[in-house]
């Protein structure tokens, strides 16, 4: 039997062509991962200044450097860059003030993670350093479970862990220790 030169080539090419089909072949679980809308902001704003308000009361006010909004299964905002959230008391005027360098806020829980170089500054001057912060909006309630320091006018506590309000105003803490000034009782 003999194979001409035209047929060798008309066989490497459908060879190629097969190969070609097959190796094209993407699984369809992998586009749908790579283009998922959830994954991709659905806005950006750079440097911008918000306000949150409940029946028209001032709540607080968010200046961020870099803040991405996600819709989609998990709807969040994503703040990066820096940014500062001023908390309102009931008269709104600025009660406490909230910086770090990254957070996100998912708005279904109403449950911001505060993220990298927080602090929180209360208006009698008390402040609150840590590198990770949890506020639960609904229940005002502030935690976390990672080392702080808190200074007043007092002195300096360090703790492994507390809770708060987003005031600032009572907290508790855990595994304490420091340096605090306190009175002695008057002798009889």
């Amino acid at each position: 039997m003999s194979v001409t030169k035209e047929q060798i080539s008309k066989s490497i090419f459908a060879l190629i062509a097969a190969g070609m089909l097959f190796s094209c072949q993407n699984d369809i679980e992998e586009i749908k991962a790579l283009t998922q809308e959830s994954d991709l902001p659905v806005q950006i704003v750079k440097n911008g200044t918000f306000h949150y308000t409940e029946e028209s009361k001032l709540m607080n006010t968010l200046k961020a450097k870099e803040l991405k909004r996600f819709e989609g299964e998990v709807p969040r905002i994503e703040v990066s860059g820096g940014f500062e959230m001023f908390i309102y008391d009931t008269l709104e005027q600025v009660d406490a003030i909230l910086t770090a360098e990254e957070g996100t806020f998912f708005d279904k829980q109403h449950h911001l993670e505060a993220r990298e170089n927080v602090v929180l500054v209360n208006n009698e001057g008390d402040s609150l350093k840590t590198e990770e912060l949890f506020w639960l909006q609904d229940s005002n309630k502030i935690y976390t479970n990672k080392f702080v320091e808190i200074y007043t006018d007092d002195g300096t506590i360090f703790s492994q862990g507390l809770e708060t309000d987003s005031h600032f105003k009572r907290y508790r803490l855990k595994q304490v220790t420091g340096d605090i000034l306190v009175e002695e009782p008057e002798k009889d």
